[in-house]
């Protein structure tokens, strides 16, 4: 009977702990609220400009083009950026002219430029030899998107919030409001509270998770073929794994300011460098190993195996919960050096 009525007044604490309720669900579903409708296609192309010189160009789905009789003057709209890019027509040669601070779009707008000078050879006559086709090979057989790739990652990110915050944002400061000291002169077992906030939190993770997977499938329509034994036992273990790096960071933190700014330092770290958001592969050798050595990478791993995104042997996947499990152990000795002078 004391458990669940420690289990009540800590559900109703986290519900009004509005720090826990942020980190846990409303920073998560802003990540996939906005990540979703860029990479989704919910909504339609936007129409590219493309700036001109020489004779007409063909007509190319979402483009418009605006004709200038000089380069200077083509130059000038690229640079104002009144057009996103231009072209050039001079003979056999279609020059493209790209603003360097489009950095991140100029891959696209050359890739507009190879459909247009497609369509002028076509036009002339001229069909190329051999044609470049995409072929998507997924083990599961099903096409995916990187938005069926992000949501995973974001679940984990998820996961790995709910448990170090839940330490050093909850857990932090009724220590530091000497709460514990005052629960202490009651009948309460210690470890009936224990338990009871363990269970807690590993129930509002689980929560959590569930209401963001299903946001996800509603709003983007993705599809995913769970194995919802392996999910749940991902969740549970990962919840204790992530407790258990919270748990290290309270007991070296002399108050729940402290315990909170370390927390997000390492949050930040982990958005960026646990291949949620940025492929690893892609980063140089150095930093693909401070990838490696963090625990959120093989979490999303783990995540995509049992959502059927990506393959994985069963005996990493359970070599993975195994090690998760661990950070249950770090949490339970946590306890008493926590609240030791109580």
């Amino acid at each position: 009977m004391k458990f669940w009525t420690n289990l009540w007044a800590l559900t109703l604490n986290a519900l009004r702990d509005k720090t826990s309720t942020f980190f846990n669900f409303i920073f998560p579903l802003i990540i996939l609220i906005i990540f979703g409708y860029v990479f989704s296609g919910t909504y339609s192309q936007s129409t590219v400009k493309i700036a001109f010189v020489g004779p007409k160009l063909p007509e190319i789905e979402g483009v418009n083009y605006e004709e200038f009789q000089n380069l200077s003057d083509l130059k000038k709209a690229i640079l104002t950026q009144k057009d996103d890019f231009g072209l050039s027509l001079s003979g056999k040669t279609l020059r493209i002219y790209l603003n360097p601070s489009n950095m991140q779009s100029n891959d696209y707008y050359i890739s507009i430029g190879k459909r247009i000078s497609k369509k002028i050879n076509e036009a002339n006559g001229i069909v190329s030899m051999i044609n470049v086709k995409r072929t998507e090979v997924s083990f599961s057989g099903k096409k995916f998107n990187y938005l069926n790739n992000l949501i995973p990652g974001i679940l984990a990110l998820s996961i790995f919030s709910v448990g170090i915050f839940s330490m050093t944002a909850g857990l932090a400061h009724l220590r530091d409001k000497k709460v514990m000291k005052k629960l202490w002169t009651t009948p309460i077992s210690r470890w009936h509270f224990y338990g009871a906030f363990i269970f807690e939190k590993v129930i509002e993770t689980y929560i959590s998770i569930l209401a963001l997977f299903g946001i996800a499938v509603m709003i983007f329509g993705v599809y995913y073929t769970v194995d919802w034994f392996e999910f749940t036992i991902l969740v549970l273990s990962a919840t204790f794994g992530m407790m258990g790096i919270g748990m290290i960071i309270l007991l070296f933190s002399p108050n729940a300011k402290v315990a909170s700014e370390i927390s997000s330092a390492i949050y930040t770290v982990m958005m960026f460098f646990s291949g949620v958001y940025f492929p690893i592969k892609i980063m140089p050798p150095v930093l693909q190993r401070v990838a490696y050595s963090l625990p959120l990478v093989y979490i999303t791993d783990a995540m995509k195996y049992a959502t059927n995104i990506a393959p994985m042997s069963r005996i990493r996947f359970y070599f993975i919960i195994a090690i998760m499990f661990v950070g249950f152990v770090l949490v339970l000795m946590g306890f008493s050096k926590v609240f030791k002078s109580e």
